[in-house]
């Protein structure tokens, strides 16, 4: 019995000398705002929107540094207020003070179908010791650039539970060339009767004017030929198309109700014809592979 104890008491002496040394390589707690790394610019001018705290948003840019207040979390629903400041180029830098809180940025253009704001993401680059580049891969435009940053429960070690978010008027003077993309879903409904099929293109060049696509599914009971449409809920931005059909309760028992189903999409936009065959999970969304590749 005295040998268990002694040994307990060697374990956490143990087990202490390993978190101390595991502290003194990790560094943790609050970020230094003036240790910045190598790149991020140090300019003279400094403006402060509202009253920011100790754990609120820095942005910089070559010329300027923003100090945000941050506001409350339901202000990323609400859009941009009129008064948010200001700033111009294509590369921002975002001081996170707290260790473990993640940055997120969300670029929201105009609204110009009555959908909502045309959403893009910047490229988000982690420098290290609380400092994030945020680099703009859209099109040169103005945008309400909406920036979250904020942790869980036990991250890091010893971590803070928060987050703090802002907004910035943010005017990119670079176009960039975004790649096109798609994704293909195949769902059962969840009440049983029958599922869906929607193929969503995103980025597209080519005018969407002259549409069309079939699609042939084969589950694990035979197979499905189906026509689809642009659906009359569609609220796509210039660029992107929703492409949309219904599943009867026959069609989807057909495939099967897990929606794994191999697929071949012929799609025809403005006269030239795209092909596309793969298989589809039913849990996750597919992401086709074009021949010729989407404009």
């Amino acid at each position: 019995m005295l040998n268990l104890a002694v040994r307990s008491v060697a374990a956490v002496a143990a087990l202490l000398v390993g978190t101390i040394a595991l502290s003194g390589c990790i560094s943790t707690g609050p970020k230094n705002l003036d240790d910045a790394p190598d790149g991020v610019p140090s300019p003279v001018a400094t403006e402060v929107a509202g009253f920011p705290a100790l754990d609120d948003l820095i942005v910089r840019t070559a010329d300027t540094e923003l100090r945000l207040e941050s506001l409350p979390e339901e202000a990323g629903y609400a859009g941009m207020p009129d008064d948010v400041p200001a700033i111009t180029g294509d590369d921002l830098y975002v001081f996170v003070r707290q260790d473990g809180w993640m940055l997120f940025a969300e670029q929201r253009g105009g609204d110009v179908v009555g959908c909502g704001p045309d959403l893009s993401e910047p490229e988000i680059t982690d420098l290290g010791r609380g400092w994030w580049k945020v680099a703009n891969r859209s099109e040169a435009d103005t945008y309400a650039l909406w920036l979250q940053a904020g942790s869980g429960p036990g991250l890091p070690i010893g971590g803070t539970v928060g987050s703090s978010q802002a907004y910035v008027r943010w005017t990119t003077t670079t176009t960039f060339d975004v790649p096109a993309t798609s994704s293909l879903d195949v769902t059962a409904s969840p009440d049983g009767e029958g599922g869906s099929v929607q193929l969503h293109l995103r980025d597209v060049t080519s005018p969407l004017t002259a549409v069309a696509a079939t699609i042939a599914l084969r589950g694990e009971g035979g197979g499905v030929d189906l026509q689809l449409a642009i659906p009359d809920w569609a609220c796509d931005q210039p660029g992107d198309l929703t492409l949309f059909s219904r599943l009867s309760p026959s069609q989807m028992a057909t495939l099967g109700e897990d929606g794994a189903v191999d697929y071949d999409v012929e799609l025809v936009l403005d006269g030239t014809t795209y092909t596309a065959s793969g298989s589809a999970d039913g849990a996750s969304s597919a992401e086709p592979t074009w021949t010729p590749g989407l404009p």
